[in-house]
């Protein structure tokens, strides 16, 4: 289409989307990009320059393996939810009633207490 059609594209996702539109617009257009040959590292540096405008205290840096994530996680999601709410609930639920293996406040895999 053109560049005025994608401004008022992106102001329309900014006002009417939330973060999970967001993410998977954002994955659909990493892989737009592979797709049309543009490289990883050049969509990474992009991805990092947009997170430290957007979230200047929280910032994320990209690398080019953080792309093929982006990619690889928007294809297995193609047909249905790689991971659905139930299977989300389910593991909370064993994270809450776990312990860390390292007895750390970072997990490091979960081990059921009972």
């Amino acid at each position: 289409m053109g560049k005025k059609f994608d401004k008022t594209v992106d102001i329309w996702e900014k006002l009417t989307s939330d973060q999970i539109d967001r993410t998977g617009h954002s994955a659909a257009r990493v892989v737009a990009a592979r797709k049309k040959g543009v490289a990883d590292k050049a969509i990474a540096a992009q991805l990092t320059e947009n997170s430290q405008r957007n979230n200047p205290n929280d910032s994320e840096t990209f690398t080019f393996a953080d792309v093929q994530s982006i990619a690889k996680f928007f294809n297995a999601n193609r047909t249905r939810s790689a991971m659905t709410k139930s299977e989300t609930s389910g593991l909370i639920e064993l994270a809450v009633n776990s312990t860390f293996l390292s007895g750390d406040s970072k997990p490091d895999g979960l081990l059921p207490t009972t």
